[in-house]
């Protein structure tokens, strides 16, 4: 697979991705070693909506945790804004989760005793952004998501997909290089994964990078491109390009169907 052609400058940038679960040694005659990523190579342009779709056990996961530094690769590299980020540890681990990366999961994640615009602040706090700023950012933020009038309320007093939002609205606020969304709709009701989806659209078109996991054709239809990955390695593209969201919808729907099971057309 070749990395993209995307006019802008990459922000991540993937290099020969190898992830092995399993002692290589003496395991290996046991049968005991799994190759979750085979080499896998692309990269993100600089405001682009990476969509990464594949049938259950094709890696997708893994790939993920690779890239938000929760696992490490057993071999390759990930960089980051030009920065190899694979063998980071300590402070500079935490330094780069903090300050360059957002993160969406299917559960938002929220804390309970937080009201929504504590939830979105928190992420500028750890920033040690000055308090004078932080207001406006979380209302900024909250405007743009649709969210302004949920911000005095508690996770309990909101829908899945109001939750959802702040979790956006938490993810975008730091401004990082690049947010990662896992299977946000995944637990939402299609009305709200509309919502959700169309917000996370909106982020994109601000100038947010945004790689999403997903194994929904309707949800990666809001994506700019389309990898598929299958069996560790990256086994195909879509482009959107000029086609509107329905024909992008279609063609996803195509190639998702040929590669079975794990994967969904559900509208």
């Amino acid at each position: 697979m070749t990395e993209t052609t995307e006019a802008h400058a990459a922000v991540v940038e993937v290099r020969g991705l190898v992830k092995r679960y399993g002692d290589e040694g003496r395991r290996r005659a046991e049968g005991n070693v799994t190759l979750a990523l085979d080499h896998v190579g692309f990269s993100v342009g600089a405001g682009e909506f990476l969509g990464l779709m594949g049938p259950s056990g094709s890696g997708k996961s893994t790939l993920l945790n690779c890239l938000a530094t929760i696992d490490a690769p057993t071999a390759g590299q990930i960089v980051v804004g030009g920065r190899e980020v694979t063998g980071l540890s300590g402070g500079a681990l935490a330094k780069f989760r903090r300050d360059e990366l957002g993160f969406v999961f299917q559960d938002a994640n929220l804390l309970d005793t937080l009201t929504a615009f504590e939830n979105i602040a928190l992420a500028l706090t750890i920033q040690k952004v000055p308090s004078r700023q932080i207001e406006q950012r979380v209302r900024e933020a909250a405007r743009t998501l649709g969210i302004e009038e949920v911000l005095p309320k508690y996770p309990y007093q909101l829908s899945g997909g109001q939750r959802q939002r702040v979790a956006a609205a938490r993810a975008t606020v730091g401004r990082p290089s690049l947010v990662l969304a896992d299977e946000p709709t995944g637990a939402l009701d299609s009305a709200s994964a509309r919502q959700l989806l169309e917000s996370l659209s909106c982020l994109n078109r601000m100038g947010a990078t945004i790689l999403m996991v997903t194994h929904d054709s309707t949800s990666a239809s809001y994506c700019s491109r389309i990898l598929f990955l299958r069996d560790g390695r990256l086994s195909g593209e879509l482009r959107r390009g000029a086609a509107d969201r329905a024909a992008f919808y279609r063609r996803i729907v195509d190639v998702a169907t040929g590669m079975g099971e794990g994967m969904s057309d559900a509208c």
